[in-house]
């Protein structure tokens, strides 16, 4: 990577958190560039070309990356800075893409990376939903690939009820996953993960160790 993440990376959001406005960032826009994006975009190109090639393969890069600035017009919070950052790799290369995806998120404490389907309207996941009754058995094989790798999905976002469509399935062996809202698989990540290089293997092994659930069935549009 052409800068490396520093602990200039994470001051500068330690200090963000203390100083949101526009004044000071214009004063430090030089170390976000080169100290916290730099190196964001590199790690997301490299694990573009890592995963080149692989059974799900994901392109992400600048394009991918979630503006810094905050849209405050709907907002009560008019802080005009996020204190973290995002980007996200998908099959396409887009961020507008309704697939499984991996996402990096780097903040003051570390941050995290994750995997599958997230933030997706009823709408899209009711294809995912179905395949889960239609398809048990392979559904049951993605769960169990997880947790051979030591991962599983995150509950974290769930209906306090079957969502609407599924209710006659109440009783079926996936009922606990047709109720998430998302399924994503997470990890967290230490500022040490970060700053020694090591984020890239994490977020690799992520993806790989997702690759069934990724594949198991595209969300509807």
């Amino acid at each position: 990577m052409a800068h490396g993440f520093s602990e200039k990376s994470f001051a500068f959001f330690k200090e963000l958190e203390e100083n949101n406005n526009r004044d000071w960032y214009n004063d430090n826009k030089a170390v976000f560039k080169d100290h916290v994006e730099a190196p964001f975009v590199s790690l997301l190109e490299a694990l573009t070309n890592r995963l080149d090639g692989t059974a799900w393969p994901l392109i992400g890069g600048k394009k991918t990356m979630f503006r810094l600035h905050r849209d405050t017009r709907l907002s009560e919070d008019k802080r005009p800075y996020k204190t973290s950052l995002g980007g996200m790799l998908t099959p396409s290369g887009s961020k507008g893409e309704a697939s499984g995806l991996l996402y990096l998120h780097f903040a003051r404490d570390g941050g995290f990376v994750a995997s599958g389907f997230y933030g997706l309207s009823p709408k899209q996941l009711a294809p995912m939903r179905q395949a889960m009754v239609d398809r048990a058995d392979a559904f049951s094989d993605v769960l169990a690939h997880l947790a051979n790798a030591k991962r599983e999905l995150s509950t974290a976002q769930t209906l306090s009820s079957m969502p609407r469509g599924f209710s006659e399935h109440a009783q079926h062996q996936h009922a606990d996953m047709i109720k998430l809202k998302s399924l994503i698989v997470t990890e967290d990540l230490t500022p040490a993960i970060w700053s020694t290089g090591d984020v890239i293997d994490h977020a690799q092994a992520m993806a790989v160790d997702t690759v069934p659930l990724l594949k198991f069935q595209k969300p509807g549009v």
